[in-house]
């Protein structure tokens, strides 16, 4: 199968969702036209990284995996549990590392462990929070077992941080979210290193109403904050989110992530923007993902168009979403 890399939104997403659907349907693939758009087209160290990663959990043969590349084949082999030790090097995500690897280990039917080191909290990717407490738990609703936690935290530019993640072996059934259901609780997850306390005292005074869980401490080699904001209702879990950036006070830092996720809960969403953004993949080892968004994104846009590709029925009405695909 040949694969528009430059079609939608373009970027990483396309690429590792590909490779993660490669894998898990054990079909050959070519991805040409690489971030075709960007900036600086073709694989960077992070996709390269991601690549490689996925290539071990399925014994694949990658041609074309070098910095620069705009075409990559990739064919898989059978794919197997173990333990995988990743360094992405500098503040790279760790989040997109396991947006590609989580579903290859969900559909091994092995335990897997995962030990990435990079970026826990970057620009332009999930928090790794977000992972921990959305994701994770929305997919262990659907019947995947999966833990993880973070080791050290890394912020860019420096990087350094370290996050652990095991899969069990499980079987998903069908992700179908059509209500929320009863708000079961409000969380608030505060992230900071190696810098003043005060800062996530200020977030917390802006959060009335949720259950604080505060990661702070004066280690790692890199400084920064962050924080996640999740509602769990019996069905579901949605999350918001902000990072630290210079300049931003800690109140308008916290102030964003309310409104991420005041804006979800306002559109009648059974999933947030981000997560709709996911699922289309997890279809595949669930057999079916029905969702509503508050918004249907270019990453989700493309992600559909790709798992339709790969076979998937996609019907899209409103901001209602359905994907039928079966292994």
């Amino acid at each position: 199968m040949i694969i528009d890399g430059s079609h939608g939104e373009g970027g990483g997403q396309i690429l590792r969702s590909a490779v993660a659907l490669s894998c898990i349907l054990q079909r050959e693939i070519v991805v040409e036209n690489i971030r075709k758009g960007r900036k600086t087209p073709g694989l960077r160290n992070q996709h390269m990284h991601g690549i490689k990663l996925a290539a071990r959990m399925c014994n694949a043969d990658v041609h074309g995996l070098e910095v620069g590349s705009t075409r990559i084949a990739f064919s898989p082999g059978k794919m197997r549990g173990g333990r995988y030790e990743v360094d992405v090097g500098t503040a790279g995500s760790i989040s997109l590392i396991l947006q590609v690897a989580i579903p290859i280990a969900i559909a091994s039917g092995d335990t897997v462990e995962i030990h990435v080191r990079g970026g826990t909290d970057v620009p332009f990717s999930p928090p790794v929070d977000y992972y921990l407490h959305v994701l994770f738990p929305l997919l262990g609703m659907h019947g995947a077992k999966i833990d993880g936690k973070v080791i050290q935290r890394g912020y860019y530019p420096e990087g350094g941080g370290q996050v652990y993640v095991r899969v069990e072996p499980s079987e998903m059934g069908e992700i179908t979210i059509n209500e929320r259901g009863k708000l079961l609780g409000r969380r608030a997850y505060i992230n900071l290193r190696r810098l003043p306390e005060d800062i996530a005292r200020r977030m917390e005074g802006m959060l009335e109403g949720f259950d604080i869980i505060r990661d702070v401490a004066n280690s790692g080699i890199s400084r920064g904050c962050g924080i996640v904001l999740v509602n769990e209702y019996e069905r579901t879990f949605i999350g918001g989110d902000a990072l630290c950036r210079r300049g931003v006070r800690a109140e308008k830092v916290a102030k964003i992530a309310l409104d991420a996720l005041e804006s979800e809960i306002r559109g009648n969403a059974t999933v947030d923007r981000h997560m709709g953004d996911h699922l289309p993949v997890f279809a595949f080892i669930a057999g079916k993902a029905e969702y509503r968004v508050s918004e249907i994104t270019n990453h989700a846009r493309t992600n559909l168009w790709l798992v339709e590709k790969f076979g998937a029925k996609v019907n899209v009405d409103g901001r209602k979403i359905r994907v039928q695909a079966y292994m």
